[in-house]
């Protein structure tokens, strides 16, 4: 079997041999029931490990391309002899009640994948195939060879000590001095707001919330029936002159913010606002909460210092995930938090959750230890940047008159405000039916009627190709939409 494979490319080879077998798959090379080679065939004659054809292999079964059958070997299963999944058309009503949600993302039926012919831009989170799955295997089955009777127990509630320390060396080195008693590890950065909410807040109490914001953070907020005042923002992130008179006015026990290449917008805010917002807050004795979910990826401009870095003691909580960078379902991610503040989040923390994995954390502390996550953080920026290239450069091509965008510095998103004419109901199913969606910006706002202009596009989850296509077809349908007014 003949799979051309490029060692330089970052892609890495088990997926060069899924994408190939998959292509030969459905190009009809083989037919349903077909037995593939065994991984030890494949492997010596392709010269690659053996492990690298099994992750090729279990990629295609989970993709429904694959049947494993023990003892007998790998069979195909082309796409031809399964039953075909219900395609949009013209005259199929646009399902809005089981794709459009009021969460950021959009992800198909809750057990069964958006159709094949839909690109899709709403996801919040990276491309599978750039993360290090096959790397962090080998390191999560060498825990499991050497340690496997302390990964497999409970471990500290507060989290991993190694991994505490090892984040708190990485802080210190990114400007944030930490120690790792101010580390609390939890189960992905979401769980760490929820924590802090619950924890220092009580229903009733007033949060001020950037416009738009997280899709998520607002729900959580509804949830525990806190009252939420927004303040508006620019391509430089949070209009802080507008702080004051709202402080005065609704006495906020928190302020939540995204500085870095924030979601949905992808904006930064700017180091004169952010040494303001913090002089602002600290006079009038409010809290700021950071949420630094994708720092690390900036593709061009200045590094700017982080909130918790100039602040005062006790001051700013910071939140981070390893989540976008590296696995999704991985769910570690950490707050940074002073005395008092962290014990009453950690008390939270164990009756609400108890621990998190501790196979997962021990994994991840070695991963980190060796230099790994910073190969990787560079080769994700590299990659992404390549895709936030594509999709500016289609957008310049092919946006109608009266759309609007920015070009982001670093993030997973580009936010994209529509004309007048032209609002999230009517658009998104016309794109469905051109084959394209996105995250609309309801989401994204405590009013959400303020949001049916805008739109969020993930640039970071597609291939260019894709980008480029999908693009196309969106603009396609904002213009039908033009046309039909």
């Amino acid at each position: 079997m003949h799979i051309p494979l490029d060692r330089q490319q970052d892609v890495p080879l088990y997926l060069q041999i899924e994408e190939a077998l998959r292509r030969a798959i459905l190009s009809g090379v083989f037919v349903d029931g077909d037995k593939l080679p065994s991984t030890r065939t494949l492997a010596a004659e392709l010269a690659v490990s053996r492990l690298t054809v099994d992750n090729a292999y279990a990629e295609l079964a989970s993709k429904g391309f694959l049947h494993q059958r023990r003892g007998s070997g790998a069979y195909v299963l082309h796409p031809g002899a399964r039953p075909a999944q219900p395609q949009p058309t013209s005259d199929t009503p646009f399902p809005a009640e089981r794709f459009t949600t009021l969460t950021s993302r959009l992800d198909g039926y809750p057990d069964t994948p958006l159709p094949d012919n839909i690109i899709n831009f709403a996801a919040g989170v990276g491309s599978p195939k750039v993360f290090p799955q096959e790397e962090f295997r080998k390191i999560l089955l060498s825990v499991l060879s050497r340690h496997a009777e302390e990964a497999f127990g409970y471990g500290e509630y507060c989290g991993y000590y190694p991994l505490r320390d090892t984040l708190g060396r990485i802080l210190t080195a990114q400007g944030i001095p930490t120690q790792a008693e101010q580390v609390l590890i939890t189960n992905g950065s979401q769980h760490a707001i929820s924590l802090i909410v619950q924890s220092l807040l009580e229903p009733g109490d007033t949060v001020i919330v950037e416009e738009p914001t997280y899709a998520e953070a607002l729900g959580l907020l509804r949830l525990h029936r806190l009252n939420i005042v927004t303040i508006p923002s620019d391509r430089h992130g949070m209009q802080v002159e507008h702080l004051p008179a709202l402080l005065e006015k609704h006495r906020p026990k928190l302020i939540y913010t995204i500085p870095n290449f924030h979601n949905p917008t992808g904006r930064c805010m700017s180091e004169a606002r952010r040494r303001r917002l913090l002089a602002l807050a600290q006079h009038a004795g409010v809290l700021i909460l950071e949420d630094d979910f994708v720092g690390d990826l900036r593709y061009n401009g200045k590094h700017l210092p982080s909130l918790r870095a100039q602040a005062q003691p006790g001051a700013v909580m910071y939140v981070s995930t390893f989540s976008k960078m590296l696995l999704p379902s991985m769910r570690i991610g950490y707050l940074v938090a002073d005395s008092e503040q962290y014990q009453r989040v950690a008390r939270l923390k164990h009756v609400d959750s108890f621990t998190s994995s501790n196979l997962i954390q021990r994994a991840l502390d070695a991963f980190v230890t060796i230099g790994r996550y910073d190969k990787q953080l560079r080769r994700a920026g590299r990659i992404y940047r390549q895709h936030r290239d594509a999709m500016v450069t289609a957008l310049q091509q092919h946006l109608p008159h009266g759309c609007h965008f920015e070009t982001p510095e670093g993030g997973l998103f580009i936010w994209l405000t529509l004309p007048a004419a032209v609002n999230n109901e009517t658009l998104m199913p016309v794109a469905w039916r051109h084959g394209v969606t996105f995250a609309r910006g309801e989401c994204f706002y405590a009013q959400e009627q303020r949001g049916t202009h805008g739109l969020r596009l993930n640039f970071a989850a597609n291939t260019p190709p894709l980008i480029e296509e999908g693009i196309a077809r969106l603009c396609r349908a904002i213009n039908e939409v033009i046309a039909a007014k």
